[in-house]
């Protein structure tokens, strides 16, 4: 057997985003164009047995999914916030992906004090405005949605005993890694002392050396001093860092989803017990993920968590 599909589509669109309105107008937003959005892609199936033989056979299936998707132009003017958490349904920036996304550029931690640093944020004062293009002070840190996305599956026959496999691939995505910050009141204030704060802290800077080795800033004390955004915000250290290009990580992976191995009884074994047919199934999801070891464990899929692995035996009996 083989079968194999290729598609290609090319779509221009209009973003049509809903915008906040001043109170004085009587209604609290409308809808409006939010700017032209060009897409293109390609998906490929296929699906093939190269080895079928009485005893034995194998069948392979194949898909994968590669997206283009860029912004065209925009009258909309967009805040800091909106860059710095990714926006879909508005067009960011021309000639950029949708889902794309910008952070603070870190420079480091402070040898002294382990307080987190930043480069283009020192601009003359006649430059600093409130309409100032925040890109001017932040770094592109990639797209939000995987571009390439992909699937294999693979069976095995042998007799009467069949094993199948399941994998899936995303590749072109970045993440922003929680913070360990997060139990902090506005990632400034000590928390509770009964709430546990993520271990990661462990390895934060306590003295001057260890900036050489961690990018987790000191924690926060008395006294600290706001940082002078070229916006005009007075903001900590901290939620800087939180949202700089420290924190970014590829979102990529590999996840073998499936692996199930079942035996179906031959007829002439179940007319002997007084039965049409019998299998027997054992299945097991989420076996594994290959991702970047800045998630320290947990799943790109689902942030600070892990999806739980499932196990399952069933029994077919028919009479």
């Amino acid at each position: 057997m083989f079968y194999m599909n290729l598609e290609y589509y090319t779509r221009r669109s209009n973003a049509i985003v809903e915008l906040e309105l001043p109170y004085e107008y009587g209604i609290t937003s409308m809808k409006r164009n939010g700017g032209i959005i060009h897409n293109r892609g390609i998906e490929y199936t296929l699906t093939f047995t190269p080895i079928q033989k009485r005893d034995y056979a194998l069948s392979v299936s194949l898909n994968a999914s590669k997206n283009w998707n860029e912004g065209g132009h925009t009258d909309i003017d967009v805040n800091a916030a909106s860059f710095l958490s990714g926006r879909s349904d508005i067009v960011l920036k021309e000639g950029y992906p949708l889902s794309s996304f910008w952070s603070y550029s870190f420079a480091g931690l402070d040898g002294k004090t382990g307080e987190a640093l930043f480069n283009l944020l020192d601009i003359p004062e006649e430059e600093r405005s409130r309409q100032i293009d925040p890109t001017t002070y932040l770094v592109y840190s990639g797209q939000k949605e995987p571009y390439f996305t992909g699937g294999l599956s693979l069976s095995f026959r042998y007799k009467s005993l069949t094993l199948n496999t399941s994998f899936s691939l995303l590749l072109g995505n970045k993440k922003r890694l929680p913070s360990p910050y997060n139990q902090f009141a506005s990632s400034y204030y000590m928390p509770d002392p009964y709430t546990n704060i993520n271990r990661d802290l462990l390895n934060r800077w306590k003295e001057p050396g260890d900036e050489a080795h961690t990018i987790i800033p000191s924690l926060p004390k008395a006294g600290m001093a706001y940082i002078e955004l070229p916006n005009n915000e007075n903001v900590y250290s901290i939620p800087l860092w939180e949202q700089s290009a420290a924190m970014v990580v590829s979102g990529s992976f590999l996840r073998c989803r499936n692996i199930g191995l079942s035996w179906q009884m031959k007829r002439e074994w179940c007319e002997k017990i007084y039965m049409k047919n019998l299998s027997l199934n054992f299945n097991m999801d989420n076996i594994f993920v290959i991702a970047s070891k800045r998630f320290n464990g947990f799943d790109p899929e689902v942030s600070n968590s892990v999806l739980p692995r499932n196990y399952s035996l069933g029994i077919n009996i028919g009479f």
